[in-house]
């Protein structure tokens, strides 16, 4: 009998101590909600512990955490007074320019953030949630934004000969010359951006306490239209996922951010599950430039139950870099690197890893002209390059090409998610094995769906297996980020030479219901081989599909209402 206790006493002991070390709350460190203190280092003290101790689940409990850092602020006020240049993007997004982070997952395994009903409230700009080197991470209901917003909001109240004025509410700290760099509209009869939005205005004043009178050109009457004013461009991202695997995000919400919402570089399998990326209530605009990008990963990357709305970009962009053949060092051995003037949207190194594959493709195309395997690499982050062994020799005339890693072209699932109106386009697709299914485009600014090869921006690859099926896309390609005039979807090549078909290949369009707003074209397909459109629907558009350079083209059952188009029209 006193053994048979002994024995349940022990396994009683065992419990109550795995539970205690399989989960830890952050109040345990010292972060209290709701406090109004800085939480930052309890914050990061409970993410180290967890690393230490092998903790599976990091609890938040529901409120707000302040995030604040003095580098941080210091560079917020540096940026709104001007100090860091016409466009401080110049200087900030810098390969390796130093930054503030506020919470950082490094080199973790296994970790579960439980954060439903809490929010990283974020004083000061820096990089919110870092995620580098971790392997199993997943956060579960957080919600991140700024204390001090990125941009500012007000009402145009007043046009002039050349001017207009803007009264904005007491959230915003505007100041006389406020840095401008973008505005965008946000038309309150119809509830969406309009169309263009005016780039570094010649000039502002403030001309009383709450109003600012900016001095630029529109084509059209803004009075009683929110003016949206972005103080930065391109910066951190609110996530970043480096060099990670299999990271998990569901029902995380980001309501802006000086910069991206979510960057992913080099890492494999990323999964988003009721991701929002939306403005605050009350406001109308949530990050300053794209929702997420994501560049030379690997595995899936996929979004489910998704929103967004309102960002200052593409909802997401999926991709990997043309990077220059730099020299020649041996037979086989060379050194690649992306132009410095482009940088990589995480900011670090770019590299391809042993047994990555590249293609060889020509810089006046971007036709695809060989491959090779990687036997050796050699990254060098300081000089910005990689040196590179190959298995066999790259031609003389290496000006002529860029190369690609196309082992890190993740497949993309963009799935049953919703895109309210923003600016540029929503799915930007430079990867291969894509399926955007079930979705609803709304109002975005530009093309919906790009599918591109853009060497304009150093971007690739040629896309190859896309299926873009069931979606609703409503009334897009109004203004800034619309491709060869398309509403719904263009397929198309930046390069000096687009005459050449086939840069895209094995491309089904099908069961799309596709609303123009007076659009050029509905589809716009240009550079592609083996491109199948059947079962789409068509209204306000005045030439449902437009197709040229490309060949193996397939149309059957598209109508325009309910007229069929008969596919010779449009070859």
């Amino acid at each position: 009998m006193a053994f048979r206790q002994s024995v349940i006493l022990f396994v009683v002991l065992f419990i109550h101590t795995f539970t205690i070390f399989s989960q830890v709350s952050v109040t345990r460190f010292g972060a209290v909600p709701d406090d109004t203190l800085n939480d930052r280092e309890a914050i990061q003290k409970a993410v180290d512990y967890c690393k230490a101790n092998r903790v599976k689940k990091l609890v938040f409990p529901a409120g707000k955490y302040l995030i604040s850092e003095p580098k941080a602020i210091q560079l917020m006020y540096d940026v709104l007074d001007g100090k860091m240049g016409r466009n401080p993007q110049d200087v900030v997004f810098t390969p390796y320019y130093p930054y503030s982070r506020g919470i950082h997952f490094e080199g973790i395994n296994s970790l579960e953030v439980e954060a439903a009903g809490a929010q990283l409230s974020v004083r000061g700009w820096m990089e919110p949630v870092s995620i580098e080197n971790c392997k199993n991470l997943t956060i579960k209901g957080l919600t991140i934004d700024y204390e001090t917003m990125p941009h500012s909001e007000g009402v145009v109240v007043n046009e002039g000969d050349g001017y207009f004025d803007v009264q904005f509410s007491k959230e915003f700290p505007i100041r006389n010359n406020l840095l401008m760099l973008r505005l965008m509209f946000w038309d309150l009869s119809k509830n969406r951006l309009l169309g263009k939005s005016i780039y570094f205005p010649k000039k502002n004043e403030l001309i009383d306490a709450k109003t600012i009178r900016i001095w630029a050109s529109y084509p059209q009457k803004l009075l009683g239209h929110v003016a949206l004013i972005n103080h930065m461009f391109h910066f951190r991202p609110a996530i970043l996922i480096n060099e990670s695997t299999n990271t998990i995000l569901t029902q995380v919400t980001i309501h802006s951010q000086p910069g991206m919402g979510i960057v992913g570089h080099r890492s494999e399998n990323i999964l988003m599950n009721g991701l929002r990326i939306v403005p605050r209530p009350g406001l109308y605009q949530s990050t300053n430039t794209d929702a997420t990008h994501f560049t030379s990963c690997k595995g899936r990357i996929r979004f489910d139950g998704c929103t967004f709305e309102g960002q200052g970009d593409d909802a997401t962009n999926v991709h990997g870099y043309y990077q220059l053949i730099k020299k020649k060092l041996a037979p086989q051995k060379y050194v690649i690197e992306i132009e410095k003037a482009w940088g990589t949207h995480a900011m670090v190194l770019d590299y391809p890893d042993k047994g990555d594959v590249l293609e060889l493709v020509s810089r006046k195309t971007l036709a695809v002209v060989g491959k090779y395997t990687v036997i050796q690499s050699e990254p060098k982050p300081k000089d910005w390059n990689t040196t590179i062994m190959l298995h066999k020799p790259l031609p003389d005339d290496l000006e002529n090409y860029y190369l690609i890693d196309v082992t890190r072209l993740p497949r993309l699932e963009f799935v049953n998610s919703y895109v309210g109106s923003h600016l540029a386009r929503a799915v930007l697709v430079k990867t291969r094995n894509v399926l955007i299914e079930n979705c609803t485009f709304k109002e975005s600014t530009g093309t919906a769906i790009h599918i591109g090869a853009e060497g304009d921006w150093r971007e690739g690859a040629g896309s190859e297996n896309v299926i873009v099926r069931n979606n609703r896309i409503l009334r897009c390609g109004r203004g800034d980020g619309t491709n060869d005039g398309a509403s719904a979807i263009a397929i198309n090549v930046k390069a000096p030479d687009i005459s050449v078909a086939g840069i895209h290949k094995n491309i089904l369009i099908e069961g799309n219901l596709i609303e123009g707003e007076n659009a050029e074209c509905g589809i716009s397909v240009a550079g592609a081989s083996g491109v199948t459109i059947q079962n789409n629907v068509f209204w306000g558009c005045k030439k449902p599909i437009v197709t040229k350079a490309s060949e193996d083209l397939k149309m059957f059952h598209n109508y325009i209402g309910t007229t069929k188009i008969l596919p010779e029209t449009h070859e």
